[in-house]
């Protein structure tokens, strides 16, 4: 979707900003989603191609908006459009070869809202047969998530990444928990492999079956999605959790410092 600034307009969603961030650390980096044929799809596209991400398996719907994410200098951000473009995501064999050569695949609730959506994702999601497959429900259009298409969702992940309130939806009472609790909780209803909290104003724990890992500084709301890429390359290259952890906060905060700036080398070396 396209976030409307009162100063700028500029990609928002986990389909523009996890391949940005991906291409800022030498990867490949590609946008799935459908969007209207509008003015708004033209300055996403735009500004994508501008960054890198690949855009050439975008969608085009004849009848629905560009998804709009408008951000006013009082109030909370609000989605434009009830019913968007992205609600209409079809599956097609271009999307296959997407999916059967990705190395990760990050995915939202947002997608799973409409049925239509929904169902081709989870085709997609099925097809990543060598992919890293990671559902981020801290990412999410509004305070509450739909537990029945969040647990959907869960069934084509190895990974999540959630906060309190997705703990909550998830895990009536969750946060009451002790947090180690809720993590084990949720690592056996998804059968996930790990679980990464990321919690804003606090650092990030990572949880697998067998141990957990703390990140060293708070985490920031404006460095999600980049945290999120940090931590998949250190994983992606066999780095342990601590190591990748560390990698994915060092990552953050080049991108708050840095906004928009290539990580350098030395950044991604593992210390």
């Amino acid at each position: 979707m396209l976030a409307e600034y009162p100063d700028r307009e500029e990609p928002a969603g986990l389909a523009a900003l996890i391949p940005i961030h991906a291409v800022l650390l030498g990867h490949e980096g590609i946008a799935i989603s459908r969007l209207g044929q509008d003015r708004t799809a033209d300055v996403l596209i735009s500004a994508l191609r501008a960054r890198g991400v690949g855009v050439s398996h975008l969608q085009s719907d004849p009848d629905l908006a560009t998804g709009r994410l408008v951000i006013r200098a009082l109030g909370e951000p609000t989605l434009v459009d009830a019913h968007a473009a992205y609600d209409q995501l079809q599956w097609d064999f271009d999307l296959a070869d997407v999916a059967q050569g990705a190395d990760a695949v990050v995915f939202g609730a947002l997608i799973r809202r409409s049925g239509q959506s929904r169902s081709a994702m989870d085709r997609f999601l099925d097809e990543c047969k060598a992919a890293l497959r990671v559902f981020d429900l801290a990412n999410r259009s509004g305070p509450e998530l739909n537990r029945g298409q969040t647990l959907s969702g869960l069934r084509y992940a190895e990974a999540a990444v959630v906060d309190d309130c997705a703990i909550n939806s998830l895990l009536p009472g969750g946060v009451d928990k002790a947090p180690q609790d809720a993590a084990r909780e949720l690592l056996r209803l998804g059968g996930l492999k790990l679980v990464l909290v990321a919690q804003e104003g606090r650092p990030p724990v990572v949880y697998t079956a067998e141990s957990s890992c703390t990140g060293a500084s708070p985490h920031r709301r404006d460095t999600h999605e980049a945290l999120i890429v940090g931590f998949l390359h250190g994983v992606l290259a066999g780095w342990d959790i601590e190591a990748s952890l560390d990698l994915a906060q060092r990552v953050a905060g080049h991108v708050q410092e840095h906004p928009g700036q290539p990580a350098p080398a030395e950044l991604l070396q593992r210390p």
